[in-house]
């Protein structure tokens, strides 16, 4: 009983990191985007 408990605590916090650790990765690249598409129209004005 007391490991399947365990596991499951176990799962949740690792769910919780893969999302923590995607959200950053979804922020991340969206400021990488917003940066090259301002680069891009200063080259081009």
């Amino acid at each position: 009983m007391s490991d399947n408990s365990y596991n499951l605590a176990h799962t949740k916090g690792r769910g919780r990191a893969t999302f923590k650790i995607g959200m950053m990765n979804l922020a991340y690249n969206m400021r990488r985007l917003e940066f090259l598409l301002r680069s891009q129209s200063v080259q081009f004005a």
